[in-house]
């Protein structure tokens, strides 16, 4: 073998390999193209980094130069790009690591005979035509290994199509034997999984309850629910719904028919893909549009972008609101709930039924005031689905909080942490910082990247937060020095101090500041916690 071909070879290797991080950033992407060009569009370190420098240098050494020394120092700086490749890599812990899905393996395969075939034709052709050129031509694919998992991915489309198609005809198949299910369909831009999870507790006390798990929010999600998990004895399917796009939840009502459905709140999440607040509205009040004759709609008043959904006059609208002397239209809820006491512990409250003039004290657990939503909306369900009033308070005290949600945790018997870390929105990081502020401690730490998917409002609601944090915090870790430039300025608006302020390339030098500044009996609030494709070193 020449050495041109040993090279050849070498490049083709590590290419190989190189492609199974651009299939990880392709799945954290939801395997969309679109999505996934804007994540590689919002840095340019994302098409090339620094340290491939190296790597061009090296390709020229041992294409361009006739040396074997020349070659030699060329593969040895190519193997140098490579090593700090892997190492920045394993430097940085995988939030979600690949999952070998089938899907994946079949993508794969694909993606190894794309480059396979691809490198020994192209390398065929180069040898007789252009010559040592055209290797080096051929080994600019390395920098470009992305090109064969999205090929592949195109090949494969018309097999994945097939195969869902299956799959979701299956699942209907499943659904139909169970014609008395009841189906709940949740939705909204912040709290659907909160609400979910709220009421899958509440409800298997009294009735066999299938919730899907986690996120399981799209329609191969609750695909994979009903046909590993659905059985002839269950009694209630909760079906959480997400959307990124306008027809979404309409696509999902009309694959597993929800009978009643709930839409905890409308905001401005997701705008990268909505491009607008109405679109949002929209597309979450297709649940509502969507409900049979008869069906029920659980309206949350607390939420004016709700508010301008329009009344069906076929199906019934069951209202519920968390009381607000501000606004007045709240006190005509059907469900009300009023006499909050807040603490660090939980909270308890009166639930008041309008219609009935029922009353009843109740508590929970669950922290924050938007956590006080997503209990009304499980009780107006339970309440219709007939749970005695009498009986709401066992269930809503034994509601356990989810784990990322709001929960706590006291580490090595030093400091609290209010683990936020799921998810942030303009809402809940508000209403978290309410908590860590009611929270009995020495010092108030956050550790936060900031909200993403926000669209044009996105800089100006980081801002907003930034300056939240600046009256509840006593010390701020800001991971991502570029994307928190919105929270500095909301910290500077309000004049905090610089020497309180870290900012950490990623979240491991988050933790690292933290180990070094918290203290016996601080608390520490991690609002948020960016998908890997978030990470501005990668």
């Amino acid at each position: 073998m020449s050495s041109s071909g040993l090279f050849f070879v070498i490049i083709l290797v590590i290419t190989f390999f190189r492609s199974f991080d651009d299939m990880h950033k392709f799945q954290q992407n939801s395997y969309r193209v679109k999505r996934y060009f804007r994540w590689k569009n919002d840095a340019l370190s994302r098409w090339i980094k620094p340290h491939e420098i190296l790597y061009l240098i090296g390709m020229s050494l041992i294409f361009l130069v006739p040396s074997l020394i020349s070659q030699v120092v060329g593969l040895f700086l190519v193997l140098v790009d490579f090593y700090f490749f892997n190492l920045i890599k394993s430097a940085q812990m995988s939030k979600k690591p690949l999952a070998f899905t089938a899907r994946v393996k079949r993508l794969t395969v694909t993606d190894t005979l794309i480059i396979y075939i691809g490198f020994s034709f192209l390398g065929a052709a180069a040898h007789f035509a252009i010559g040592d050129l055209g290797y080096g031509l051929i080994a600019l694919v390395y920098l470009f290994s992305f090109v064969p998992v999205l090929l592949a991915n195109l090949i494969n489309l018309p097999i994945e199509k097939a195969i869902n198609h299956y799959y979701y005809k299956d699942a209907e198949r499943e659904l139909a034997k169970n014609p008395n299910l009841v189906v709940i369909g949740i939705t909204g831009s912040y709290g659907k999984t909160s609400t979910k999870n709220v009421l899958t507790q509440m409800l298997s006390k009294d009735f066999n309850v299938l919730a899907t798990p986690e996120s399981f929010n799209t329609k191969m999600g609750l695909t994979r629910t009903i046909r590993e998990q659905l059985r002839p004895t269950h009694q209630v399917f909760i079906a959480e719904m997400g959307a990124k796009e306008v027809g979404d939840i309409k696509e999902l009502c009309d694959f597993v028919h929800p009978s009643m459905g709930v839409i905890t709140s409308i905001g401005p999440q997701h705008l990268e893909t909505f491009k607008s607040l109405e679109n949002v509205i929209h597309t979450k009040g297709e649940l509502f549009a969507s409900l049979p004759e008869g069906g029920v709609a659980f309206r949350n008043l607390d939420d004016e972008n709700i508010a301008k959904l329009p009344f069906r006059e076929d199906i019934e609208t069951l209202t519920y609101a968390v009381k607000d002397d501000s606004h007045s239209e709240k006190s005509q809820a059907r469900y009300l709930i009023e006499d909050i006491s807040l603490s660090h512990h939980g909270s308890s409250f009166t639930l008041k039924d309008n219609q009935t003039h029922k009353r009843v004290r109740l508590s929970t657990k669950l922290l924050g005031r938007h956590n006080l939503s997503n209990i009304l909306a499980g009780i107006s369900i339970a309440l219709k689905l007939g749970v005695p009033m009498e009986r709401l308070n066992t269930l809503t005290s034994e509601v356990k909080p989810v784990p990322h949600r709001l929960s706590t945790r006291v580490v090595a018997d030093t400091y609290t942490v209010i683990d936020d870390a799921f998810n942030s929105n303009p809402v809940g990081s508000k209403m978290a910082l309410e908590v860590l502020q009611a929270f009995e401690g020495k010092r108030k730490i956050i550790i936060t990247p900031g909200m993403v998917e926000l669209g044009s409002e996105q800089d100006q609601l980081n801002e907003k937060l930034g300056e939240y944090i600046a009256q509840a915090c006593d010390y701020v870790i800001l991971v991502g020095v570029a994307q928190t430039q919105p929270i500095q300025k909301g910290l500077n608006n309000k004049h905090y101090p610089e020497a309180q302020i870290y900012l950490a390339k990623d979240l491991n030098d988050a933790f690292a500041a933290l180990g070094r500044y918290v203290a016996k009996g601080d608390v520490v609030l991690i609002e948020n916690d960016l998908p890997d494709t978030f990470n501005e070193s990668i």
